[in-house]
């Protein structure tokens, strides 16, 4: 198969989702199309290998998980500075501290098209009036990534945070275990949390 086809095939669906979806009224739309242009593009690239089928549905998936719906991070200080330095005995000559305390997918049993909601609570401390934090959520399956929610940046500053993001299961994913590894990271610190939900 001519590798500079599939290249440009990829390229011209890649660029026709990201100004279709961008017109989209509604999340749906959104997920609905990603689908049919991930099928077509597979569709295509499965004729060129004698595998239209294969290639079809290969593309559905990745179309449908690039449709992904996600909602905005909810944040909210479950402690204050003065809480969280008395939890961890904290001193200021400790400089900056980034725990992870818990990482959790409610409900932890869903059917595809549902909605989940990823939470992660974690201490932050050291950092006076603030600091940039990056939180990166991701969609993971037998330890591969699926897809990326979501990246945002927030200014956090001391005490312990809980940040979720609602999200719904794309409709193509097939019953299993799956995964939500979610990234915090400051300039001088990083911790990751994992939590798995199951899809019947």
């Amino acid at each position: 198969m001519n590798h500079r086809f599939i290249f440009l095939v990829t390229m011209i669906v890649a660029g026709g989702m990201v100004l279709s979806l961008s017109g989209c009224q509604t999340h749906g739309e959104a997920a609905g199309l990603g689908a049919g242009l991930g099928a077509l593009a597979g569709g295509i690239i499965g004729h060129q290998s004698g595998h239209a089928i294969e290639g079809a549905l290969i593309g559905a998936a990745v179309g449908g998980m690039t449709g992904l719906i996600v909602h905005d991070v909810k944040a909210r200080k479950e402690q204050s500075r003065e809480q969280t330095m008395a939890a961890y005995s904290y001193a200021p000559s400790q400089g900056e501290m980034l725990t992870l305390e818990r990482s959790e997918i409610l409900p932890a049993n869903v059917r595809p098209g549902e909605m989940a909601e990823a939470s992660i609570q974690y201490a932050l401390l050291g950092v006076g009036s603030g600091v940039e934090v990056s939180e990166q959520r991701s969609l993971l399956k037998d330890g591969k990534v699926l897809a990326d929610l979501s990246t945002h940046s927030f200014n956090r500053d001391d005490g312990t945070w809980v940040s979720s993001q609602p999200f719904r299961v794309p409709t193509n994913l097939q019953p299993g275990t799956y995964t939500i590894m979610t990234s915090v990271r400051t300039a001088r610190s990083a911790i990751s949390g994992q939590a798995a939900f199951n899809i019947y």
